[in-house]
């Protein structure tokens, strides 16, 4: 019997007894998972019935790794601008880190696909323990038997180095590296969006505290309205009708500014998270009619765009990712070609054996000897049922879709541009005649005031200056609000990380008489 035959029976035999080992402990109910593991599994089983809630395992380690959470980072003592709001979201926001580790895992990919360049080196070794007695015919009328005893060792080294593949394996490196470019685009594509995030809910809260300080000064300015028709009315000068309409805007006043205080809570949320913390962190931000504001777009809506289709990183990764399917498009076509690859072995053969014949026993022979071979292996796949076909017809359609979804993104970018620049110039263009209307209406409703302490106006005249002067400074909030929201997402869609490209001036907000 050669080596190999009885290290396979040899095999063969290790493994029927461990087979057999395995299902004798698992009858006598030695090897059982813990009494832990047993209800875990049980509550991973599906509910009993659709009437019946499904009863959850102790799943208390799991919460516990829900309640790990750091301690954060916002001091709320402070009044944060928005550069140090977009500065902390950067450093402590999940999502960064999310799109961080998938960029790792792209990098860690483009080494897989380069390894297949380099040659396989293994190192093998086996031994074996071998008797089997074996009939054997001694002469035409007499039969004995053969009792073969060997041991045996072999060490052996293998290289197996493909030489010639037609161009998978850069294929699959160029897919690769396309891969990882993307990854990286999209890490600077959530940054931006992150950036985007906060830009517009440190506006929004912005927003909701203005309406806030206008709010209070409709609601001054209505009680100050309530206590002159008091006052007329004391001196037999005005109606009740009169001081119960002036009650009615002043508890009016009152509502929309619990209204709008209401609302605050709700901005502070929504910013908290796009920075990445709890909203149980109080957070201070600057006082609105401190930030500045645009005066005017030093670049046409066509430059915008252009800046938009050479810096955006979602659209340069979709290009990326257009490149890796026209890869992955190459390598499903060179499958149909053959591969050539170097094979070579180099070890040894150590082995000892007896034998015995019709009681008759042989001394031990022992031999030591270098084994080693090399060779050229070449293989080519002629038939595989159409796997080769579909694989490219699959790769084909992918990079199809690539170039549409590319496409796509490339019509709604632009789009997003100009609708951000023509908001943009609008609204910047409408906070001058939002700041002539207020001055005008304050104007209109301190005459007005002083007329109707004199007699010489009607409440409802004073009632409407009141309300056309509320109106028009939450229409110049509204304008300002619409202008810092605008130019962010016209640097967000031009691939900016902030509103950098826009000239700014401060302007400040009138204040209520």
């Amino acid at each position: 019997m050669s080596v190999s035959a009885r290290t396979s029976f040899l095999q063969k035999s290790i493994a029927v007894s461990l087979l057999l080992a395995m299902n004798a402990r698992g009858a006598t109910g030695v090897a059982t998972p813990s009494d832990h593991s047993s209800d875990v599994l049980r509550g991973l089983k599906a509910p009993v019935s659709a009437e019946s809630p499904w009863q959850p395992p102790d799943l208390r380690e799991f919460a516990g790794v829900l309640k790990n959470k750091a301690e954060p980072e916002a001091d709320a003592q402070k009044d944060y601008e928005l550069a140090e709001l977009i500065d902390m979201a950067e450093r402590i926001n999940p999502e960064t880190r999310v799109a961080w580790e998938h960029a790792k895992q792209a990098a860690a990919a483009v080494g897989l696909a380069q390894s297949e360049y380099f040659p396989l080196l293994a190192l093998r070794a086996s031994a074996g323990y071998v008797r089997e007695p074996v009939p054997l015919p001694l002469s035409p009328t007499t039969a004995g038997y053969m009792d073969l005893e060997a041991q045996e060792a072999q060490p052996v080294a293998t290289l197996e180095w493909v030489l010639l593949d037609f161009g998978r394996r850069k294929a699959a490196v160029a897919a690769s590296k396309e891969q990882l470019l993307a990854a990286n685009l999209g890490f600077n594509a959530r940054h931006q969006g992150i950036v985007f995030k906060v830009q517009s809910a440190f506006y929004a809260l912005s927003t909701v505290r203005g309406r806030i300080d206008v709010a209070q000064s409709s609601l001054d300015s209505a009680l100050k309205v309530q206590e002159a028709a008091e006052e007329r009315f004391k001196n037999g000068l005005a109606t009740a009708p009169d001081v119960s309409r002036a009650r009615q805007q002043a508890v009016q006043a009152a509502f929309d500014l619990e209204d709008v205080l209401a609302k605050e809570r709700d901005a502070q949320v929504i910013l908290a998270e796009s920075i990445g913390i709890t909203p149980t962190v109080p957070i201070h931000i600057v006082d609105f009619s401190k930030l500045a504001l645009p005066t005017n777009l030093e670049q046409t809506v066509e430059q915008f765009i252009d800046r938009s289709l050479v810096q955006r990183p979602d659209l340069l990764a979709k290009v990326a990712v257009l490149r890796e399917k026209e890869a992955n498009v190459r390598r499903a076509r060179a499958a149909y070609y053959p591969t050539l690859s170097f094979q070579g072995d180099a070890g040894g053969a150590f082995e000892r054996s007896q034998m015995e014949v019709s009681g008759h026993t042989y001394p031990w022979e022992s031999t030591r000897q270098p084994a080693w071979d090399v060779g050229l292996a070449l293989s080519w796949s002629l038939f595989e049922g159409g796997a080769r076909k579909r694989k490219l017809e699959i790769a084909k359609a992918e990079f199809e879709a690539a170039q549409h979804e590319l496409d796509d993104s490339r019509d709604k970018a632009i789009s997003q541009v100009w609708q951000s620049y023509t908001d943009t110039r609008l609204a910047i263009h409408r906070l001058d005649v939002a700041a002539a209307l207020v001055t005008a209406s304050e104007k209109s409703y301190q005459q007005t005031f002083e007329a109707y302490q004199n007699g010489l106006s009607s409440l409802v005249d004073l009632l409407a200056a009141r309300r056309e002067l509320s109106q028009a400074r939450y229409n110049q909030l509204d304008t300002r609000a619409t202008v810092l929201e605008s130019t962010a997402a016209l640097a967000f869609a031009s691939g900016d990380l902030g509103p950098q490209l826009l000239k700014r001036t401060p302007r400040t907000m009138s204040n209520e008489p």
